[in-house]
């Protein structure tokens, strides 16, 4: 099956070359081994978000638990809850905030858990940010379907997501934005404008105003810096070939109908440890080695932007890596720390080394 899609690619590349194009890993997006080559601080199955307290603690949610990791990579329990986290936040008084899938839950606040905004339940809470307001920013992917099944709202081109604003205190929600393409991340700069990470979109979309572009993977979270910038983490990046199978309506829908969604044509958090996998010809081992340039099923990528949102380095873990699926970056002083959801790893970073390795003619040394 795979053949015959590699050949029709082939034979229509000129026919639908702006369809299919991808932005190639280039300039701020040059590839590099940072993530790699990164300090794995804690290793276990299941992390999916992460957020730092206001006394610097770290808190790392996985599974149904919230994980309090020391300096040492350390992880002991700190609560536990019904269903599987999708998201975590800390207010400014320290209390956590945490989605489970289709609610969330407010620690230390008089308001009963959190189940709709303007009459529409939620679905699929990936993200939880805080304004500058201190209200709560949060990105409900898909109105069809749950975290677990963002292979079907790629594939049947979803776009029922939604950005919601809520005051914690009260629970009175707003509705911020709506038709977004799988909502991941939310961030909103000190000039007030906001800006949400649409997956399938490939953009980061200014709320009311429009997009910034697009990208060489799929966004995902938006973590503020210190100094006015953000994070963006990537849980993917592009392939043609997935561009097109989104072009082939008939095939899109037997696939769906008749494959797992494991072996699916579409990007992925972590591959290569199942030979059924769907596998390009440039991504076959040639005398026991997988290229770097191969096509990236799944791949490691985060972007720093400034406070002027421009991109301005990137840490990479390329094809043939293990720390892949990126979902979550937080920076904390001079430490980077980044959460492998592909690898089940927390990684720790140096800042200066990777200005250092991003560095431009000395520019960000």
């Amino acid at each position: 099956m795979l053949e015959v899609i590699t050949q029709k690619l082939g034979g229509l590349m000129g026919l639908r070359r702006s369809n299919l194009a991808v932005p190639i890993l280039d300039g701020v997006f040059k590839p590099n081994n940072l993530l790699e080559e990164a300090k794995v601080l804690a290793e276990r199955e299941g992390m999916e978000d992460m957020a730092i307290a206001p006394d610097g603690q770290l808190l790392v949610a996985c599974g149904s638990e919230v994980l309090a990791c020391n300096d040492k990579g350390g992880l002991s329990l700190v609560a536990g809850y019904d269903a599987p986290i999708t998201a975590l936040a800390v207010l400014p008084d320290g209390h956590r905030v945490v989605a489970l899938g289709d609610r969330i839950e407010i620690e230390g606040k008089a308001v009963p858990p959190l189940r709709d905004a303007a009459g529409k339940p939620f679905r699929a809470i990936t993200s939880l940010s805080l304004s500058r307001d201190g209200a709560l920013l949060i990105c409900d992917a898909s109105a069809q379907h749950n975290t677990t099944h963002w292979r079907y709202d790629l594939m049947e081109k979803g776009a029922s997501g939604r950005l919601v604003s809520v005051d914690p205190s009260s629970g009175a929600a707003e509705v911020l934005q709506s038709g977004l393409q799988w909502a991941y991340g939310a961030w909103q700069a000190q000039d007030g404008c906001i800006l949400v990470s649409e997956s399938w979109h490939h953009r980061l979309r200014r709320v009311g105003k429009g997009s910034m572009g697009e990208m060489p993977g799929y966004p995902a979270r938006i973590t503020p810096t210190a100094d006015g910038g953000f994070w963006l983490a990537m849980f993917a990046a592009r392939m043609q070939i997935v561009e097109f199978v989104l072009n082939e309506t008939d095939f899109r829908r037997e696939m769906i109908a008749t494959v797992d969604p494991d072996y699916w044509i579409s990007p992925a958090y972590s591959s290569g440890k199942d030979f059924l996998e769907p596998l390009l010809s440039g991504g076959v081992k040639q005398m026991g080695i997988l290229k770097p340039w191969a096509p990236p099923r799944s791949y490691g990528l985060a972007v720093r932007f400034d406070a002027q949102r421009v991109p301005v380095m990137s840490v990479h873990s390329r094809v043939g890596g293990e720390n892949h699926g990126i979902v979550t970056v937080l920076e904390r002083g001079e430490e980077v720390l980044a959460l492998s959801k592909g690898a089940g790893r927390l990684l720790q970073l140096d800042a200066g080394t990777i200005r250092r390795a991003n560095a431009i003619g000395g520019e960000y040394v």
